[in-house]
């Protein structure tokens, strides 16, 4: 299978949108009603700030995507790289395209000028943890709750 990687074009954005319900249930493990609204939200408000999706395709199928966006640090207020999502169809999985979505996403970031990336991960999510650490990415600081 030949991967190609570019921006989305406009059938894959709205390919993209149209699985951003099963996107979030996916990485959140939060399943409402309105999980597809609230995904659209997010995409809309980066794609409006400049971000853009980085596609993995082959001639006949979108295979997944990386969000390239960007956000704060926030303790330093240095722009920073910000990876807002990351989704491999089903069928797609355990072919190496989220490694070499998100190592493309690395080239991308660089090009833009960006020397530190990030993203946030749900710690119910073993097999992305795993596979951002494999690439590189270190915990920087949890992010805990209790319900009261």
């Amino acid at each position: 299978m030949e991967i190609e990687y570019g921006k989305a074009t406009q059938s894959e954005l709205e390919e993209i949108f149209s699985l951003a319900g099963v996107n979030r249930a996916e990485a959140t493990g939060i399943q409402a009603d309105n999980n597809k609204e609230e995904m659209i939200a997010s995409y809309e408000n980066s794609l409006d700030h400049g971000a853009y999706f980085l596609v993995a395709r082959t001639q006949e199928f979108l295979l997944g995507w990386v969000l390239v966006d960007r956000s704060l640090d926030w303790f330093t207020h240095k722009e920073i790289g910000w990876i807002s999502d990351v989704y491999v169809k089903q069928e797609f999985r355990q072919n190496g395209v989220a490694e070499s979505l998100i190592e493309q996403s690395l080239v991308e970031f660089k090009h833009l000028g960006y020397n530190d990336v990030r993203l946030n991960v749900f710690s119910f999510n073993e097999k992305a943890i795993r596979l951002y650490e494999k690439i590189g990415f270190k915990e920087v600081h949890k992010f805990m709750r209790v319900e009261i």
